[in-house]
């Protein structure tokens, strides 16, 4: 596991890199449909410049002593993800618009100023505690969210325009790692029509095993143990990951071959 100045460096580094690419990216790559599918790429790095810029506000009240939630927002949690999720597509491409030729340019200078902002952290600073919408994360935590959101979102736009898109391999385990507490249970709810707790465990190819516990009215994931498995997928991190955003199913996963099955294949079919 990455230290939180490890972690706040592949946060600055891979906000560079994603900047040259997004330099390079022709009109038609911009017009183009994203996987999410209310937005083009250019909308997605609109709702990327709104998190990185939302991700600095939090953080930066989060480090002065202020977890509490900013004007017109909810306690943590008590928000409709739904709703949520739907006003934010919508205020993505009302960004967009707005910003024009300087999408670009924007996302550069906000992801400036959160490594501005990520520099002046102290030894004492990353365990406390910051608002998010969805729960309350340390500002440690946070980098972990910015590492998913924008891999995740990389992914969006790559995988239309390029037939390999995957995570980078430095960020998938910092994603990972964020599943258990943020994930798993949030966004990403399998096994809700399973009548029994069953285990389902995820041998990554590319290091690490790890065991989802759904059905029967739980849900949680876990490090995986000596524990029996009802069903094991073999993967690597990066299609795990983008399995718990949401960006495909176990289903389309197995069909192109990036996911094998072994076990109870009728449960495997419900998870």
């Amino acid at each position: 596991m990455a230290t939180s100045e490890e972690l706040a460096a592949l946060v600055s580094s891979e906000s560079a890199r994603l900047l040259e690419y997004f330099k390079g990216l022709s009109p038609s790559d911009w017009e183009t449909q994203s996987a999410c599918d209310a937005w083009t790429n250019a909308d997605v790095v609109a709702h990327m410049v709104m998190a990185v810029d939302m991700f600095s506000m939090n953080i930066e009240r989060g480090a002065n002593g202020d977890s509490s939630p900013p004007e017109g927002m909810g306690p943590p949690q008590e928000t409709d993800l739904a709703a949520r999720m739907a006003a934010n597509a919508t205020r993505a491409v009302a960004v967009r618009e707005s910003l024009g030729d300087t999408l670009v340019e924007a996302f550069g200078q906000n992801c400036e100023r959160l490594g501005v902002l990520l520099d002046r952290m102290g030894p004492e600073d990353w365990d406390k505690p910051c608002y998010h919408p969805a729960a309350m994360l340390t500002v440690s935590r946070y980098m972990n969210l910015r590492l998913a959101e924008m891999s995740v979102h990389e992914w969006d736009i790559r995988s239309r325009l390029e037939s390999s898109a995957k995570l980078p391999d430095a960020v998938a385990p910092e994603v990972i790692d964020l599943l258990p507490g943020f994930v798993v249970g949030r966004l990403f709810q399998p096994g809700a029509n399973i009548a029994r707790a069953s285990r389902f465990r995820f041998n990554l190819t590319d290091g690490g095993s790890y065991d989802i516990v759904a059905g029967g009215g739980e849900l949680r994931m876990e490090a995986s143990t000596g524990a029996a498995a009802d069903v094991t997928f073999t993967c690597n991190g990066s299609t795990f990951a983008l399995l718990a955003y949401g960006r495909f199913t176990v289903e389309d996963a197995v069909a192109a071959g990036d996911i094998t099955v072994e076990g109870n294949r009728e449960l495997a079919a419900q998870f």
